[in-house]
């Protein structure tokens, strides 16, 4: 699939799908996205190593003449998607080539019946109001994030039949639905305070770091997922050690967050773990009756108790598991 936009300078910018690793236009695409960091790097290498499963990655890049000039990212499963790495060279912006980019990426993902896309940006900021002005929608609670859909979206439909939900590995397919679990407003203020997911924050970045983790022996992070019948992200458990207060520490940290309809999962999920001879932690936000409640369950006690911690007086507690 490619097509052609005219620009403000008069010149056409072809746009292409590149979404094979072996697509010979793979090293300037590399290039033209070097300026990305580590973390961003390690999906790229991962994908063009063809280690990559299951998780659809297109880039729809633009072209004048020979030359690469743009580019937008979109991951996907199951028609749920990430839309990022949106950049144009310097030297190559104010054409339009933007505005075409997400033209072309929009109309393919409709035309492919996708369900719906997310991304994250610097609320606000320029590239905020580019892709607002194409449809996209900000997040209550957290407006950096947006949302677009070519027809109906409702994300509590993903979490209808958690009956059904099991208990996997955090693998690349669930990195879109991650996000989405994220930026759910369930009411939980503490979602995962290894890898900072507080109320209404994105995932996407976090996805990554947490994929890299599990992948190093030496890191000693497990997670686990609780994927519905879809193979969506409904449920997120992390056990890591404390790194807040550099090597000496010895102390882990458990981190559980799940959608209330999988809460019965929970059990089933925490059995997965491999516990450390070590203390272990958990904190919750005194509101989160759920997953106190869920911690107590699985061999958690009060251990202290912080009064007003988070804004709005909410307090913290303190759980722990010898």
């Amino acid at each position: 699939m490619s097509s052609l936009f005219p620009l403000k300078t008069g010149e056409r910018l072809e746009c292409r799908i590149i979404d094979e690793p072996g697509d010979k236009r793979v090293p300037e695409l590399r290039a033209l996205l070097g300026h990305k960091g580590p973390i961003w790097q390690y999906h790229l290498d991962e994908w063009a190593e063809g280690r990559v499963k299951r998780l659809e990655t297109r880039f729809y890049v633009g072209f004048i003449g020979k030359r690469m000039v743009g580019n937008i990212m979109t991951v996907e499963y199951k028609g749920v998607g990430l839309m990022g790495h949106v950049f144009t060279p310097p030297e190559q912006r104010r054409k339009g080539i933007c505005d075409a980019l997400m033209e072309f990426h929009m109309e393919d993902f409709r035309r492919r019946e996708g369900r719906v896309l997310y991304l994250n940006t610097g609320y606000d900021s320029p590239p905020w109001h580019i892709y607002r002005r194409h449809g996209y929608q900000p997040i209550p609670g957290n407006p950096g994030s947006m949302w677009w859909s070519p027809g109906s979206w409702e994300p509590e439909e993903l979490y209808r039949e958690l009956d059904r939900a099991e208990v996997s590995d955090p693998e690349w397919q669930h990195w879109p639905s991650m996000n989405l679990f994220a930026l759910l407003s369930t009411g939980e203020i503490v979602k995962n305070v290894t890898y900072g997911l507080y109320a209404v924050h994105p995932a996407e970045w976090e996805f990554l770091s947490i994929m890299h983790a599990v992948r190093q022996e030496q890191a000693n992070v497990q997670a686990k997922i609780l994927e519905t019948r879809d193979g969506h992200v409904a449920g997120l458990a992390t056990l890591a050690p404390e790194r807040r207060w550099g090597r000496p520490a010895t102390t882990y940290v458990f981190d559980l967050c799940v959608h209330p309809n999988g809460a019965e999962k929970v059990p089933e999920l925490i059995e997965e773990f491999t516990w450390p001879q070590a203390h272990v932690l958990a904190y919750a936000a005194e509101t989160g009756h759920l997953t106190i409640d869920l911690l107590a369950e699985s061999d958690f006690h009060p251990h202290s108790h912080i009064e007003r911690f988070f804004d709005g007086q909410v307090g913290l507690v303190i759980m722990d598991r010898d």
